[in-house]
């Protein structure tokens, strides 16, 4: 799941002392770290429900949540 991303990226996903903000300029692959950060809170036994990402756009929330739903459901 996170063998495509790039070391700063990895970091951001596995970080789990706490909450993370993720800033980073357009097309660094943000989504793919959200997403996959959340699926890491999840395996690693964090609730969904006490979960929260935030996204500046509707679209991107929109991509977020169809590329977690695929993410979710190859678990």
């Amino acid at each position: 799941m996170i063998d495509t991303l790039n070391d700063a990226q990895r970091e951001a996903v596995r970080y789990l002392d706490g909450p993370c903000l993720v800033i980073a300029g357009a097309g660094s692959g943000k989504t793919r770290v959200i997403t996959r950060k959340i699926v890491h809170l999840i395996e690693s036994g964090v609730t969904p429900r006490a979960i929260a990402a935030i996204t500046f756009t509707n679209k991107a929330a929109q991509e977020m949540a169809v590329r977690l739903k695929v993410l979710v459901s190859l678990r």
